[in-house]
């Protein structure tokens, strides 16, 4: 759809030129109840996480800066005892909620809260279809029963749910169940086949990332032949991040995404304009793909959907190809090269 012709799309492009965090991603703890060997979050115990009180005045700024989308997420939001708190003055700002949850803490009373905010959605990590895949990835005995719970409960109240997965090395053999499994329980389904390292820099987490064979096995069900086709030719390379989208630590601290360690500042003492203008947010924003020398060459631009913070996470080089978009980008190209090259077979029964 053109975007004249699309009120709201002419709404998002106004937030981008002028700079507005229309979308704020807020991770309200890095504390978890689950023991997960992908997590990213690395608690920093020298600090403090942010009080309620200061949480509402920072949804005070964001509300005057333009704000419309809040993704709360953790660690376990349902960890922090003041969290309907602050959800609810959030709500009582006029914001969008999204809540990020492992689901294991809603029991019939938190469901019935969060009806009360009524969030566009809650959001459940779920990393199998079964307590051997999923209890066995989270550490914690249990967790996938009280995981589907919530999905019921919240499904009894109306709730609109999204089941998300992170697929690894041990549990990409049930994608299709977690997808049946998501499905049954009323359930839009949406993975991830890219992990990535830790806060500190740590690249552990990566040890689960899937291989070339296991990536095209799951990509080839679900890629089309049509990723060229939808490119105007003049490709780019950039993301929303710094642009419309911010994210925001238990901290304080402001980033472009939550992939990046670098903060443009901390918004208990820097203002949104001081941060939006930092080294760091003002050099994601002028990437251009001339800068990016390794990859304004490359044949897979196509079908790439490069990350910088991964890049720098990975290599130390923010205009640096990254290892997992590389292989990724390849695996979609080969997966589109076979589907375009496969005979077709006319079905004579029709």
């Amino acid at each position: 759809m053109r975007t004249s012709a699309n009120p709201y799309s002419r709404i998002v492009k106004k937030t981008l030129d002028k700079l507005i965090p229309f979308t704020v991603h807020w991770e309200l703890t890095y504390h978890c109840n689950l023991q997960c060997p992908h997590c990213y979050a690395v608690p920093q115990k020298s600090r403090e996480e942010l009080s309620s009180g200061e949480i509402a005045a920072i949804l005070d700024l964001l509300k005057e800066s333009g704000t419309l989308y809040v993704i709360f997420s953790g660690g376990e939001i349902l960890t922090r005892g003041d969290f309907f708190d602050i959800a609810r003055y959030a709500r009582s700002k006029g914001f969008a909620l999204r809540l990020m949850s492992n689901g294991t803490l809603i029991h019939e009373s938190v469901a019935d809260r969060i009806k009360d905010l009524r969030p566009l959605s809650v959001e459940i990590s779920l990393y199998g279809s079964n307590p051997q895949i999923h209890d066995g990835i989270t550490g914690c005995p249990g967790s996938f029963e009280r995981s589907l719970k919530a999905l019921r409960l919240l499904r009894e109240r109306s709730i609109r749910t999204v089941v998300k997965s992170l697929m690894m090395k041990g549990n990409v053999g049930d994608f299709q169940g977690m997808r049946k499994l998501a499905r049954g329980m009323g359930s839009q389904f949406l993975y991830d086949p890219v992990v990535i390292p830790k806060m500190n820099g740590s690249m552990e987490p990566c040890g689960n990332r899937l291989d070339r064979e296991e990536l095209y096995t799951l990509l080839y069900p679900e890629v089309r032949d049509t990723v060229e086709d939808e490119h105007s030719g003049a490709y780019d390379l950039s993301c929303s991040a710094g642009l419309n989208a911010v994210s925001i630590s238990p901290y304080g601290d402001v980033y472009p995404c939550m992939g990046f360690k670098e903060s443009g500042g901390n918004l208990t003492k820097n203002s949104l304009p001081e941060i939006y203008h930092s080294p760091i947010f003002s050099k994601i924003r002028s990437i251009t793909l001339s800068e990016l020398r390794e990859c304004r060459g490359c044949q897979l631009i196509p079908y790439c959907n490069r990350c910088p913070a991964l890049a720098l996470m990975e290599t130390g080089d923010l205009l640096g190809p990254s290892h997992a978009d590389c292989l990724l980008a390849g695996v979609i190209k080969s997966v589109i090269d076979a589907k375009r090259e496969r005979p077709v077979t006319e079905d004579c029964s029709r």
